[in-house]
Formats: C-alpha cells, sequence, structure tokens
C-alpha cells in the first residue's frame, strides 16, 4: 500500500474542517449591522401592534447576556409593549410582553 494512503484520511479531515470554518466565517462577516437588525425589529414591532403603534416607541440596547446581542423595547406610553431579544446573528431570540 502506498505511503500517502495513510495520510489520506488526515487530508480529508483537515479539508473538512477548513470548509466547515471558512462556512462559518462567512456567516458571521455577512452578519447585518446593529442598524439593519434595529430597523427590521422596530418595523415587525409596528407591523404587528397596528393602529397607534410607531417607530419613536423603541429603543435599543445592547444586551448583557453572553448569548444575546441586543435587547429591543417597544413600549408606547400607557399601553402594554414587548421586550424582543436578538441573537448574535440577528435573529429574534425571544419576545416577552410588557403589562
Amino acid at each position: 500500500m502506498p505511503r500517502w494512503m495513510f495520510f489520506a484520511p488526515l487530508i480529508g479531515l483537515v479539508a473538512a474542517t477548513a470548509v466547515i470554518g471558512l462556512s462559518l466565517g462567512r456567516k458571521t462577516a455577512l452578519r447585518s449591522d446593529e442598524t439593519e437588525v434595529i430597523t427590521r425589529i422596530i418595523r415587525q414591532y409596528v407591523e404587528e401592534e397596528g393602529a397607534g403603534a410607531t417607530e419613536t416607541d423603541c429603543t435599543a440596547r445592547l444586551a448583557t447576556a453572553e448569548a444575546l446581542w441586543l435587547v429591543v423595547t417597544c413600549a408606547p406610553r400607557g399601553r402594554a409593549g414587548r421586550i424582543y431579544y436578538i441573537d448574535r446573528f440577528g435573529a429574534i431570540a425571544d419576545v416577552d410582553r410588557t403589562d
């Protein structure tokens, strides 16, 4: 058996690791910036709440939890609102309703 055949599994493992690493790196590099994510969440809030909801009802801040990125709070005066928890990839991880 040729000597290079012993190294074939190692070469395959290194190639697979490189492909996975590049894929994850590309996903992270193409992640939306804060403004885009906040704007998308605010538009979703206005669409869900309907009449009376405005973009000025919402504020955003960085999350303190390690798994989260942003916290967007939308609460109009005198009414219940929502708190959106956004993960590191810009997706909504959880939504709480405020009373």
